[in-house]
């Protein structure tokens, strides 16, 4: 609730349906919730930062590195490349929604699923006042939800979601995604996509992130759309048990990672939960 939020020093407010326009226009919603100290960022150029940090503090980086096995020797893991092998005394795994058969027990964990994302071609400015006044990132309730943002200029449109029951490719998402962003915005009918991608997250069977050890390897993963801000937590707190420094202890440390009979990581499931999804947002909407 509101007041549940407020007392945890969270600031939210409620936006009843006639009063949308001056925070979104358009009138597909029943109405929303305005969490206005909430914040983003630039994953790629977060990303770069990152790299760029851990490789002035003496991190040796390379990529285009496939593993291709990892066995024990000695007490030591053996990580067998592209490009190599390499010898470690401790190992971290944070492959999230790209978990191979490298490491079998955590990919019966992970369900790893789509995110398709476009972004329009340049609008112009009246359009984007009108659409976002408020320039706030946008998520909604639904089931198969959608999440879209004004670009950082204030030029664009980026729009996600999940446009397919299967995985799909951006050639055949983007004009699904287009057509659901002109459902939310009808004056946008005759507008056109400049870039359309695609990537991989990873969800976990109760819908929680986890991080712990199996077979001595350190791993944090599953962070169900949120990898953003709880990998960055999580990874900080996963190399802190590796350095054997303290302040290292999570919630999700230890959980039960939970997988299902049968499942080895292919989620054969997901059209059938995402036609269902589909189906109740219709009911609900």
């Amino acid at each position: 609730t509101i007041s549940e939020l407020n007392e945890e020093k969270i600031t939210a407010h409620a936006i009843e349906k006639i009063a949308m326009s001056p925070e979104l226009g358009t009138d597909f919603y029943h109405g929303g919730l305005v969490f206005p100290d909430n914040a983003s960022l630039h994953p790629a150029k977060y990303h770069r930062e990152l790299l760029r940090l851990a490789e002035a503090r003496g991190s040796k980086c390379i990529g285009n590195c496939k593993a291709l096995k990892i066995s024990r020797d000695r007490g030591r893991f053996v990580i067998s490349t592209s490009k190599g092998e390499v010898v470690t005394k401790k190992l971290a795994i944070a492959t999230n929604g790209y978990t191979s058969s490298l490491t079998p027990w955590l990919k019966r964990r992970i369900i790893p699923i789509g995110s398709y994302i476009i972004a329009t071609e340049p609008l112009d400015a009246v359009i984007m006042d009108r659409l976002f006044p408020t320039n706030r990132m946008i998520t909604d309730s639904r089931k198969v939800v959608f999440y879209y943002r004004p670009s950082p200029d204030r030029t664009r449109i980026l729009f996600g979601g999940r446009v397919s029951a299967r995985e799909t490719d951006p050639s055949k998402s983007g004009p699904k995604l287009l057509k659901d962003l002109v459902r939310l915005f009808p004056e946008l009918t005759r507008t056109k996509i400049s870039h359309s991608w695609t990537g991989t997250v990873a969800y976990s069977f109760d819908e929680l992130a986890h991080t712990g050890t199996q077979n001595e390897m350190h791993y944090a993963m599953s962070y169900c759309g949120s990898g953003v801000s709880m990998a960055s937590y999580l990874g900080m707190k996963m190399g802190r048990k590796i350095a054997e420094v303290s302040d290292s202890d999570t919630a999700f440390d230890g959980l039960q990672y939970p997988s299902r009979p049968y499942y080895f990581g292919r989620p054969w499931f997901l059209p059938l939960a995402v036609e269902w999804y589909r189906m109740t947002d219709r009911i609900l909407n």
